[in-house]
């Protein structure tokens, strides 16, 4: 009897066309979407080598101090390096204000009594050549004022003032890296594991003799009503989970997204996040007799929860994190998000079986919830 009813309701869920579209091809189009919105964002910030000019007066020799500190973050002296910060020729004054005009040079420096800065606009690259100047001299003028006023420590003094220490080290907090783009897909696949709440309305739905002439007819007949729910969730859960999984397929395989190396952790999470989305759908299906007012609730409690997982703007969800938490905990597609981020962005496991955690009882009370009043329910005729 379960096997029968089970693939009577996997094949009511197939033919649905309206169910098949909003869980799986709308998952898939919002996604290319994304990966053609935000395909080059990360790219886009990539730092470039700037291009800017030294006008040459006689005055920049190869022995001077600037010429010194300038070869070291540019290929002023011929010699190209991958951390180079700046491509500098040097060229004359007709020359760097032709090639200042025609915009092929961030801006030119004039190095005579003092060093001068030539821009014809504001920007980023003018501001990252202003602040080296700016740097440089400041360091000059420190060291010629502790020359003057502590001629004994001299080169001690100098010496440190010159040879700056970093006591920072560059090093990824995981293994796989960082991506900015791929936190709107964590929202996207959270969105799509609750998306199965919609059908689950309609699963109850045959359950309540007051719906339709449907649920009326599966009321009469002899099995229990557990099990009837019991029947009909199973093919409902296979059925989301199936999708989230082709979904979760296509993002990683076709756009090529990044989610990291561990993979059975990201499968999991995508199977309690569905199951979750599943009894969410149960609990709402239980509340009144309107159906147009149940699915609104469906959608709309998907698409806000969502909204906080960060799926129109990351900055929500950092918002929740930082001034709301309860908020989120609450939340079930930010925590199914915050469990694709932490295994992403941490080796360890804690954060990522909390949001198990979470979305497991989050998904026992919706089960509750569903059981209790469904076993509540009684009607005089049928």
């Amino acid at each position: 009897m379960f096997l029968h009813a089970f693939t009577y309701n996997l094949k009511t869920l197939l033919r649905s066309k309206e169910g098949v579209f909003w869980s799986l091809l709308f998952p898939i189009l919002l996604s290319t979407m994304f990966f053609f919105a935000f395909g080059n964002f990360d790219t886009a910030g990539n730092f470039r080598t700037i291009n800017i000019a030294v006008v040459d007066a006689n005055q920049l020799q190869k022995e001077s101090q600037f010429y010194t500190v300038l070869s070291t973050i540019s290929d002023v002296d011929g010699q190209i390096s991958e951390e180079d910060l700046f491509h500098a020729v040097i060229v004359s004054q007709d020359e760097a204000d032709e090639l200042l005009r025609t915009g092929r040079i961030s801006g030119y420096i004039t190095y005579t009594d003092d060093i001068q800065l030539v821009v014809s606009r504001t920007g980023f690259n003018q501001s990252i050549l202003k602040a080296f100047l700016d740097e440089y001299k400041q360091t000059t003028s420190t060291v010629n004022t502790i020359i003057k006023e502590n001629p004994v420590s001299m080169f001690k003094t100098v010496m440190n003032a010159m040879n700056r220490r970093d006591y920072f080290s560059r090093s990824s907090i995981s293994s796989s890296g960082s991506d900015a783009i791929v936190n709107y897909f964590y929202a996207l696949l959270a969105m799509t594991c609750l998306m199965g709440s919609t059908s689950s309305v309609f699963e109850i739905n045959k359950l309540q003799a007051n719906q339709s002439t449907l649920a009326a007819r599966v009321n009469v007949s002899p099995i229990r009503k557990f099990k009837l729910f019991l029947y009909n969730i199973s093919a409902m859960v296979l059925f989301q989970i199936v999708v989230v999984l082709i979904v979760l397929a296509y993002v990683m395989f076709v756009l090529g997204i990044d989610f990291g190396t561990k993979s059975a952790f990201i499968i999991l999470t995508c199977i309690v996040g569905s199951v979750t989305g599943v009894f969410f759908g149960t609990a709402i299906g239980t509340i009144g007799k309107s159906e147009g007012l149940k699915i609104a609730l469906a959608v709309g409690g998907t698409l806000f929860s969502s909204f906080l997982a960060g799926l129109m703007t990351t900055n929500v969800k950092y918002f929740i994190q930082e001034n709301m938490p309860v908020v989120g905990y609450l939340s079930p597609a930010n925590l199914i998000t915050d469990a694709f981020y932490s295994l992403y962005y941490y080796d360890d496991y804690s954060r990522f079986s909390i949001n198990i955690l979470l979305l497991c009882a989050i998904s026992l009370l919706f089960c509750t919830i569903t059981c209790v009043v469904l076993r509540r329910k009684n009607y005089a005729s049928l």
